[in-house]
């Protein structure tokens, strides 16, 4: 009995009970389809002149484009329509997406994505960065 008494003395401690956390969920393992979303500019020039089939998206505004000029090839897809207009993309081998900087297209990417267009990525730095390898941009009048 004594030994009973001394193992919940001991197993006791001075501080009060803490409350128990729930313990969180687990984190779901990263899915697969939303790896390399982003691509660099360098990266995509080099697989261009390589002749690789990429569908490239400019989702910028107009004003931007004439501003601004787009990569060759391109095709205009502005973010605003993008929403009713992604399934004009479904059948592309890979889709690459482009902005000004680069915020616009990463969403554009994401977008097409959620609508089961997993070869989807955007293009780091948009425009800007393309510029600043020295690639060709085309001038729209």
């Amino acid at each position: 009995m004594l030994r009973r008494i001394i193992k919940k003395l001991v197993g006791r401690s001075s501080k009060p009970p803490s409350k128990s956390r729930p313990t969180p969920p687990e984190r779901p393992v990263k899915d697969e389809s939303m790896a390399n979303i982003e691509c660099g500019p360098q990266e995509l020039r080099e697989r261009l002149e390589a002749g690789e089939p990429v569908i490239i998206i400019d989702v910028r505004e107009d004003y931007e484009i004439k501003a601004h000029g787009k990569i060759p090839t391109s095709a205009h897809y502005p973010l605003r329509e993008l929403p009713v207009r992604w399934e004009e993309l479904k059948d592309a081998n890979e889709v690459v997406c482009y902005c000004a900087g680069g915020a616009r297209s990463y969403n554009a990417a994401m977008l097409l994505r959620r609508n089961g267009i997993f070869n989807a990525t955007s293009m780091e730095g948009g425009i800007t960065a393309w510029k600043a390898i020295g690639a060709e941009v085309e001038s729209i009048e």
